[in-house]
């Protein structure tokens, strides 16, 4: 049975009727199939225009597809020059390995590399400017690298400039430092180059020592020509992060050290270094920082030193403390972490403070003890402003104390300050543009919501605008000259901990607060910052609980989240951050 005709028109109505009298179509194969149309012709030598001449190689070529692809060419070709009149021309400086493969681009668009001839190819392409055959070269420099050819393929990125590829095999380089000490290559590496990588801090390396004797070796690799590089790669070296022992022992018998001049000064740097140390923080220089960019969180709590990278997300257990600390105050200062005060020991039901004070350094994973404070405290504040420590308030047994006092580094010792206008404890402190702030806490009479700040430098308290509620057991923390108050309680009417879970912002520019969208609901939590984020570190959670979560609080997204968790539950405040060597 046929179809009907008014079907059919009716099936036509659901076609657009618009009149389309113009369209531009591509095709998709057509630039492939004229690039092997023209291959083609240049291999049988057809309606070939122009000899290229490398070494002992004539290649002939089309003159319109050496000028598309190449600047050389075209500005050879449009100008008066006279090769541009010529039926040929000889191409100095490239090698005909160099020229067989850009022209072979030139009419495939592949490159055909290998590190036998890569150099070869680069330097043509270079040569040429043809920029397109530069940065396939400039990929396949980036995916070779290993440490056997590293230095090799420095080398040749930065004869030729190139800058990406230059820095990738230069961060390779950093990073398999190690491996690459071990290998020929090494010795391939300049005095600019080794200069340069010595002063990284994040070059992979076992121990400063063992960047000693590689300066030792590379020299010694030709001692005629290379002794002069000496004072300059010795400055790189961070002699005072060697041990005493290994500084008295090695280095100092080391001929090179003692004969140089520069050399002679920088050991004794090293070991003077090491005989004040007391004093260590305000003697910092290039060559005392550890050798790493990442930090790490560090709570201090009982008799552990435990710490979480937030690089690598990884948990260590650092050198126990001389003593248990049970909730100290901990500031840092260049790196080293101080240890202030606390409770004597950990018995239920003690409340007795101690005035003992000692300090950890990263550097060598190792403790030292200070001069313990005037006064024994505990829930006190312990801030770092101009280098010099401020223990600020706190509780010993039932007594609530106002007094403050700091502690000098270069004289290893504590003066009292100006007491503050009442005693209190459990309050929080941060230091925002110069000035320390203190906020909150308990006095005899409750909770407050007092916010005080420090001119330290003419010894002077004065208020500032309170919080927004009082609070106690809460943290504070300066980021982007804002400070933010974070978790914390009051009580209610029968001694039982009420959360107050606003995050509250405080600009001392406008001296305004404000309250942020996000809360949180913890206190008595270890509190650190790393850019624009604040840590808040165990503490006491909703459920009454100690915490083991490590949580972010993100200032610019007012965002709170868990990033992880420490081994155990952690009871207690003592929380910083620190840059702890790699071997650690």
């Amino acid at each position: 049975m046929s179809r009907s005709p008014r079907k059919r028109i009716s099936s036509a109505r659901h076609v657009s009727t618009a009149s389309v009298d113009r369209l531009s179509l591509e095709s998709g194969n057509y630039g492939s199939r004229i690039l092997r149309s023209l291959s083609q012709l240049q291999s049988e030598n057809v309606l070939c225009d122009y000899t290229l001449v490398a070494d002992d190689l004539h290649i002939s070529v089309h003159r319109l597809v050496m000028v598309a692809c190449s600047d050389y060419f075209r500005a050879m070709m449009t100008g008066d020059m006279q090769e541009s009149r010529a039926a040929s021309v000889v191409l100095h400086g490239i090698t005909a390995v160099g020229l067989r493969a850009v022209v072979d681009f030139a009419y495939t668009g592949r490159l055909q590399l290998q590190l036998a001839n890569f150099e070869d190819v680069l330097s043509a392409a270079t040569h040429l400017q043809v920029s397109e055959a530069m940065e396939l070269c400039c990929q396949f420099l980036e995916r070779v690298i290993t440490v056997e050819n590293c230095v090799s393929l420095l080398n040749i990125a930065e004869m030729f400039s190139l800058i990406r590829s230059s820095d990738k095999v230069y961060k390779f380089i950093v990073t398999h430092f190690d491996c690459l000490s071990q290998q020929g290559e090494f010795y391939n590496l300049s005095s600019t180059q080794l200069a340069e990588l010595l002063s990284e801090n994040d070059l992979e390396i076992t121990s400063e020592y063992q960047i000693f004797e590689l300066v030792q070796k590379w020299i010694n690799f030709d001692l005629t020509q290379r002794l002069q590089y000496l004072p300059l790669l010795m400055k790189n070296v961070r002699l005072p992060l060697l041990t005493g022992e290994e500084l008295v022992e090695k280095v100092s018998r080391v001929s090179l050290m003692t004969e140089d001049r520069v050399c002679s000064e920088l050991l004794t740097e090293a070991k003077d270094y090491h005989i004040v140390v007391s004093k260590q923080p305000l003697l910092q220089t290039n060559r005392t920082q550890v050798r790493s960019n990442s930090k790490s969180i560090v709570m201090c709590h009982a008799e552990n030193l435990e710490s979480y990278s937030l690089q690598t997300e990884r948990h260590t257990f650092l050198k126990d403390a001389p003593v248990p600390l049970y909730n100290p105050c901990v500031c840092v200062i260049n790196n080293f972490m101080y240890v202030c005060g606390g409770k004597y020991d950990n018995t239920e039901n003690n409340e007795i403070a101690t005035a003992r004070c000692f300090r950890y350094d990263p550097r060598f994973d190792s403790w030292f003890e200070l001069a313990s404070m005037n006064e024994a405290r505990k829930d006190f504040v312990l801030l770092d402003c101009n280098n010099c420590l401020y223990a600020i308030g706190g509780q010993d047994e039932n007594m609530v104390m106002c007094t403050v006092e700091c502690f000098s580094i270069d004289k290893n010792d504590w003066e009292m300050c100006l007491s503050l206008s009442h005693a209190v404890y459990s309050h929080a402190g941060a230091v925002c543009k110069g000035s320390i702030y203190i906020s909150g806490g308990q006095k005899f009479e409750g909770h407050c919501k007092t916010m005080l700040s420090y001119d330290a430098q003419n010894d002077m308290w004065s208020e500032a605008p309170s919080l927004l509620s009082p609070r106690c057991n809460h943290s504070m923390a300066a980021v982007a000259d804002s400070l933010f108050v974070l978790g914390g309680n009051t009580e209610d009417s029968y001694g039982f901990p009420v959360p107050v879970t606003s995050v509250d912002m405080y600009t001392p520019s406008t001296k305004t607060w404000c309250i942020c969208e996000t809360s949180i609901n913890i206190r008595e939590a270890g509190c650190c910052i790393v850019g624009k984020h604040i840590y808040l570190i165990g503490g006491i959670n909703d459920q009454h609980y100690y915490s083991d979560l490590i949580q972010s609080y993100d200032v610019e997204r007012d965002r709170v989240r868990v990033i992880d968790k420490f081994p155990t539950r952690i009871n207690g405040r003592a929380c910083c951050t620190l840059t702890l060597p790699q071997c650690i």
